[in-house]
Order: C-alpha cells, then sequence, then structure tokens
C-alpha cells in the first residue's frame, strides 16, 4: 500500500469516527487493517444523551475513500454515486458483509471535496439494489444517503428493535397498580381512570424521579391525553397505561431526548427553553403479555438575566403510549 492510499484510508477512518463518536455519541471499534476481511470497524450504537446507554446494536462498516479513485459515476445511474470496488473483490466478500452478526454497510468518503471535513455516503450491503445490475464491480449509493449526524436514526432502524428492547429496564405491574375496566352499567372508565389520576396527583412520594427530581401531574398532561380530536382507543388505551406511567416516573432512570429544544428569549433578558423527555421500559401487566411503554415529559427552564441570574424548572407528566403501536405524534 503506497504512502497516498494510507493517508486516504486514515482520512476515511477519521471522518467516520469523528462523526459516530463527536455526533452521535456512540462508540466506534476500529478493526487491525491486517484482520478487517473487508470489515474495517465496528459502531457500537448508543441512545440517550444525559445519561448515553448502548443498545446493543451494532453496525460493521466498511470504509472506502477517494473521490477520484473509486467514484466512478455513470450517466446510467444519475442519482446514484457509483463505487467501483472490482468484480472480484465484491464476489469475495459480500458473503462476509451478510455473515455478520449485524447490518454491514458501506461508508464512502469523497477526500478531493474536503480533506478535513469530507462529505461521505452509505449503503446497505445487504439490499440487493445496492449491486449494479450492469457491472459486477459497482456498488451503488443513493446520493440522498449521506452519511452525517441525521443519519443515526436510520442505523438504529437498521438493527431493528429487538437490540434495543433488550436493554431496556424491566418493570412488573401488579393489579392494584393498574387501572382496570370495571363492568357494568354504572361505571365508568373514564372515572376510574381520573379518580387514578387524582390519587397519583396528590401522593409526592409517587411522582419523585431519582433522575430528574420533582414530576408535576396535573391538569396538563390529563388535558392533552384526552384532547379533542385524539383518537378514542388512543386516549383508552393512555388510560389503560397510567398505571405504567406511575411507574416510570417513579423509579426509570434512563432519560431520553425527544425531538429538539424550543428557546423563546423576551425582551427583559429572560429566556424560556421547552423540550420533552422520554421515559421508556418493558412493563408486565397483570392481564395480557408484556409490551414496551413510553412515557413522555415537557420539561420548561426560565433562565433570569445575568445581573440577577436563577434558573428554574418545570417538568410536567404529559402523555404516555405504547412504543410499538404509535408515534409521537400519536402521544
Amino acid at each position: 500500500m503506497t504512502t497516498s492510499n494510507r493517508v486516504k484510508e486514515r482520512i476515511g477512518i477519521n471522518a467516520v469516527s469523528r462523526t459516530v463518536e463527536v455526533a452521535w455519541e456512540s462508540g466506534w471499534q476500529e478493526y487491525d487493517a491486517a484482520n478487517d476481511d473487508a470489515i474495517d470497524g465496528v459502531i457500537l450504537l448508543r441512545k440517550g444523551r444525559i445519561n448515553p446507554a448502548d443498545t446493543g446494536g451494532l453496525v460493521f462498516v466498511q470504509v472506502k475513500c477517494g473521490g477520484n479513485g473509486y467514484r466512478q459515476d455513470q450517466q446510467q445511474y444519475p442519482n446514484h454515486l457509483c463505487i467501483a470496488l472490482g468484480a472480484g473483490y465484491i464476489a469475495k466478500h459480500r458473503e462476509r458483509w451478510h455473515r455478520v452478526p449485524g447490518p454491514a454497510v458501506l461508508i464512502f468518503v469523497d477526500d478531493t471535496k474536503d480533506k478535513m471535513n469530507p462529505p461521505a455516503w452509505w449503503v446497505d450491503l445487504r439490499d440487493p439494489t445496492s449491486y449494479s445490475p450492469t457491472n459486477a464491480g459497482i456498488i451503488l449509493i443513493p446520493k440522498s444517503q449521506r452519511f452525517a449526524h441525521h443519519t443515526k436514526g436510520t442505523f438504529h432502524r437498521l438493527c431493528g428493535t429487538g437490540t434495543h428492547d433488550r436493554r431496556l429496564e424491566s418493570y412488573i405491574l401488579t393489579r392494584e397498580e393498574t387501572v382496570l375496566p370495571r363492568l357494568g352499567k354504572s361505571e365508568s372508565l373514564r372515572a376510574d381512570a381520573w379518580a387514578f389520576y387524582k390519587a397519583w396527583r396528590d401522593d409526592l412520594n409517587a411522582r419523585e424521579n431519582p433522575a430528574l427530581g420533582r414530576v408535576l401531574v396535573n391538569r396538563v398532561g390529563w388535558k392533552h391525553i384526552t384532547r379533542h380530536g385524539r383518537l378514542p382507543e388512543r386516549i383508552v388505551q393512555s388510560w389503560l397505561l397510567l398505571g405504567a406511567a406511575k411507574k416510570l416516573v417513579l423509579c426509570s432512570t434512563d432519560v431520553y431526548n425527544l425531538g429538539h429544544a424550543k428557546r423563546i428569549t423576551y425582551e427583559d433578558g429572560n429566556s424560556v427553553t421547552e423540550d420533552y423527555l422520554g421515559l421508556r421500559a418493558t412493563v408486565t401487566f397483570p392481564y395480557r403479555h408484556h409490551s414496551v411503554v413510553q412515557v413522555v415529559l415537557k420539561r420548561s427552564r426560565l433562565v433570569a438575566p445575568v445581573h440577577n441570574w436563577q434558573e428554574r424548572e418545570k417538568i410536567w407528566f404529559y402523555s404516555v403510549y405504547e412504543l410499538r403501536r404509535g408515534t409521537l405524534q400519536a402521544m
């Protein structure tokens, strides 16, 4: 290997490790060059910003760098980068990419654009459409698949939900800890859920989270989960999950950031930052199969002007839902 090639290889590896370790706050394990066997390293995916934790998700990575060497774009594939690895190389290593215990991807780094911060793209090496049907030596990478900060979520999805769920905290609910529907003409699930909610609201000890401190349980959360326009089945599901929400607020230490924070600065210098936090766990119910439950908390932080500096933070219970049965928009 020439010095030039070693430099290009290092540029590529550095670009990948910088994105993974800095932007993603995840782990990067580089393989020894003599033993890589078409795998240059492994991404160890982590979730959470307050206390990042390993999910168990592993993505095996082949890195190629060199815009004027590997990249040979063709007119018949205008929406793709054409990366020429050679027919023999692909035939030799394709089985290896399918055999590793996790997703295998190719990350191409184009050092001709910027050696210090080169752009990069990625492609799933287990996807048959990643291989050119007209040239056995070329890998096709969609130009839309940039490898950058926003790619982390896609890589989590490549690993599937199983690895994440195995790392979640687990809780078992008793009948006394849940909202159970009563049968009969005079009973009301809404009334039972509201009675449970009020009892939770009035129990200060049941609203103290070990990682976040005091969580407010008031009409902010109740009005949100019962808001006009929300599907009735979603409302009922949230009522039946109130026991799980109480358990997670009381016990869960895994805190996830949900979306981006919104900051408002006022003329007097005060600023308010609002964001949403998630508590997530596998919950076993006394009357049905277990599921992954997510509690959504709304947080507001008021920062006063510098000459009278102080910060006040409030956290509200906002919503609860089963993670695999809906999205944040359905919360």
